[in-house]
């Protein structure tokens, strides 16, 4: 009986070290695991993140518009989540006419007037204070105004540029627009390619300037041959005088 009692005892103490030796190995684990994780969290603090570009309160939309966004984007950047965070920080980048408007807006939160709590408060609080009145309208009219006569690539720029003024024009609508505008033969290029959607339409377009540089190119080219003598040889008469002979043929 004393016999079978040691054996059990040695056979608990053989099953606690194997299990000690397991708690042992997961806490090596847990604890590289954490390190790891540490050393992450450090390094990425340690990546300067750049600052977002201010806004003076010029009446433009797509400055403003930029403005917010390398906001959302600073602050993704640095997992700032709080509402009222958001807020407090946009604020500082704010200078001229935008904080003059800033301090009458927090004058009036101070005295119960408006609220502005989140950062969809602060967005729509200023773009209805700096955002031109119209935008789309206004966007909409030199749209249908601008003519591809100048560089293609220009033509490409300005058009973005006024398409994101508008958001609620279709992409049949856009594209349209887009290849209408351009001049015959770049028109009649981008028909011939059956170009279905705006984005093919702008890269196809920018591709039409070297094809055009090269057209240009092999003109010049065609050109300067022939006011070097390159071009088809006039027959000679052998039968006319010499110039400079000052003989005259007898009759």
């Amino acid at each position: 009986m004393l016999a079978s009692m040691e054996s059990r005892i040695e056979a608990l103490a053989t099953r606690m070290e194997s299990r000690d030796q397991e708690v042992r190995q997961e806490l090596a684990i847990y604890k590289a695991s954490v390190s790891a994780r540490v050393m992450a969290t450090e390094e990425a603090s340690r990546v300067e993140v750049p600052k977002p570009h201010r806004f003076s309160g010029n009446r433009d939309a797509k400055e403003l518009d930029n403005f917010l966004w390398h906001m959302e984007r600073y602050f993704e950047a640095i997992a700032l989540t709080d509402e009222a965070a958001k807020v407090r920080t946009a604020t500082l980048y704010l200078t001229d006419t935008a904080t003059i408007w800033w301090r009458r807006r927090f004058a009036d939160m101070e005295k119960g007037i408006c609220t502005i709590e989140t950062w969809e408060d602060f967005k729509r609080e200023i773009k209805r204070q700096f955002y031109p009145e119209d935008v789309a309208y206004l966007a909409r009219k030199n749209m249908r105004r601008l003519k591809h006569t100048g560089s293609i690539r220009e033509y490409v720029k300005e058009f973005s540029s006024l398409m994101l003024e508008i958001s609620n024009m279709t992409e049949k609508e856009l594209l349209f627009n887009f290849i209408d505008n351009l001049q015959g033969w770049a028109e009649q290029e981008l028909r011939r390619r059956g170009v279905q959607d705006l984005a093919t339409a702008m890269v196809v377009a920018k591709s039409l300037t070297d094809y055009k540089r090269r057209d240009s190119s092999k003109d010049e080219s065609l050109e300067d041959s022939h006011a070097m003598g390159g071009g088809d040889e006039v027959p000679r008469d052998h039968n006319a005088p010499k110039k400079g002979s000052g003989k005259t043929s007898n009759v």
